[in-house]
């Protein structure tokens, strides 16, 4: 689906959401010199990469994270081997005019041409979050003057990056935890242990555990269970894979098991959700 906005006969704004299934392959994108693009995941974490003058590089992008596309580049997005599971993206550009216009009001902005704001992967849960919400308004009705707003806001934001406070001694950092979730994401299928979730947030087993339930409400294996259910959902109705072959991507040992814990958190058996489509959750 794409979506755009025009005013006084100047496209300021293309907002485009994009949705990588169990079928879909890559797709890519190509920005002309009028346009500064930003990419985000709103579900699941995908694999982007960027062509330069040596070839393709890249890397995992996970919710919070964005990357900046600089005009004149080729960009290309797919799911993230092995397991390849679906995810969602908003697709933001940005007029570069209307952004250089934004840069030349601005004398202590850190940078001087818009093509330094590149980036492949940086973390701004701001913009990530602004990515939604232009996207909501469009679809809601929301109309030029929004557009306006919103692509003013989004400048001044990429000029001025929004820096959040420093998270409480008795937290995880978000970079900590967007980690971590990025982690839990990409070896679901895996026995993951709380060293292994522990050394990637470099923190001793102890600090972890308290800290990660302060941030979380939950406990870190309590916080993975749902990452895999949520995972075997959108295996379920997106895919045809056996439900024992979703289960064991999703990291359940065995049919048993993933059937078991599958009804505690859904109400209703893998298959009953496949057959249905969906079905709420257990009270």
């Amino acid at each position: 689906m794409t979506i755009t906005w025009q005013d006084q006969s100047c496209l300021k704004l293309v907002v485009e959401e994009q949705s990588a299934g169990h079928d879909s392959g890559a797709w890519t994108y190509q920005l002309s010199d009028q346009w500064f693009g930003i990419v985000t995941p709103i579900r699941g974490v995908c694999q982007i990469e960027r062509r330069d003058s040596h070839g393709w590089r890249g890397t995992t992008l996970t919710p919070g994270e964005v990357c900046r596309v600089a005009p004149n580049n080729l960009i290309r997005l797919s799911r993230t081997p092995p397991r390849l599971l679906p995810f969602e993206v908003v697709y933001i550009q940005l007029s570069v005019e209307f952004l250089q216009r934004a840069l030349d009001t601005h004398s202590a902005a850190p940078v001087r041409d818009v093509s330094e704001l590149q980036t492949l992967r940086a973390f701004d849960p701001h913009v990530a979050s602004m990515a939604q919400a232009i996207l909501h308004a469009r679809k809601t009705g929301a109309g030029e003057r929004y557009a306006l707003s919103a692509a003013h806001y989004l400048a001044e934001h990429l000029l001025h990056p929004f820096r959040p406070a420093s998270p409480g001694t008795g937290g995880l950092s978000p970079e900590q935890l967007l980690t971590l979730q990025a982690y839990m994401e990409m070896h679901l299928s895996e026995n993951i242990t709380l060293d292994q979730l522990a050394r990637e947030a470099r923190l001793s087993r102890y600090h972890f555990l308290r800290r990660f339930s302060v941030t979380t409400g939950k406990t870190p294996m309590r916080y993975l269970t749902g990452l895999r259910i949520d995972a075997a959902r959108h295996l379920l109705t997106a895919g045809s894979d056996p439900i024992s072959q979703v289960g064991r991507l999703c990291g359940f040992p065995n049919p048993e098991n993933f059937a078991r814990v599958f009804r505690k958190h859904m109400g209703c058996s893998p298959s009953e959700y496949r057959q249905r489509g969906q079905c709420p959750p257990s009270p």
